[in-house]
């Protein structure tokens, strides 16, 4: 097919494509209203050594990461749960909750999803708090110099919401609607064996056209 071939495919099915877009975006739409919403409240966790030397620091990026694992750990889970009263199992609690350590920075970024904004910020906050006081309790007898404390010196995010994002899918859904309906459009004319002008019969004979016999006037 030439480029005018694509572009006369496109011009007689311009409905199929418009009509797949709006259907796409429509359903995005509905899908979006209909999915419970979800809200994420975030809080940092900042490791730092007592004695701020090369040697502490280096150590402390080599932990950073395990921190981040640690403070999910069952232990503070359940404490979390206990202290908010949330009826919640350990695992089910884990499944909102996201941690990640950033070795350049000495800091541990907690991420705490669910459906009610408020709870979700009260975990991060409590969450936080536990770690700290457990970081605190481990640190007591060290001495000085080796001491790592970790500290956290601003409220959890505001919860945000994170999804649905209604524009978002709809734009998504249009976008994939166009796309089916152009797919549609090329299908239905591949579909099609009648032949319409000399170019379908030069490529249905392998021959090239003569002439070809005017329509009568009035027929």
């Amino acid at each position: 097919m030439y480029l005018r071939d694509y572009w006369a495919v496109l011009r007689t099915f311009w409905w199929l494509v418009l009509l797949a877009g709006l259907v796409g975006g429509t359903g995005a739409y509905v899908s979006s209203k209909l999915e419970p919403p979800l809200y994420r409240s975030s809080t940092r966790l900042y490791v730092m050594p007592v004695k701020p030397d090369f040697g502490n620091v280096m150590f402390i990026q080599n932990v950073v990461r395990q921190y981040s694992q640690l403070v999910i750990a069952d232990r503070f889970l359940a404490d979390v749960g206990e202290q908010l009263r949330l009826d919640l199992p350990v695992a089910a609690l884990r499944q909102k909750i996201t941690a990640s350590g950033t070795a350049e920075n000495l800091v541990i970024q907690v991420d705490v999803d669910d459906q009610d904004p408020g709870r979700a910020q009260a975990i991060a906050r409590q969450l936080a708090k536990a770690f700290i006081q457990d970081q605190e309790a481990r640190m007591k007898d060290v001495s000085k110099d080796n001491r790592i404390e970790v500290r956290s010196y601003d409220d959890p995010t505001p919860p945000a919401l994170l999804r649905p994002s209604a524009r978002r899918n709809v734009v998504a859904g249009g976008l994939l609607g166009l796309l089916i309906g152009t797919v549609c459009a090329f299908v239905l004319v591949y579909l099609d064996d009648t032949i319409k002008s000399s170019e379908d019969a030069e490529r249905s004979v392998a021959l090239p056209v003569l002439g070809s016999i005017p329509a009568a006037p009035g027929s």
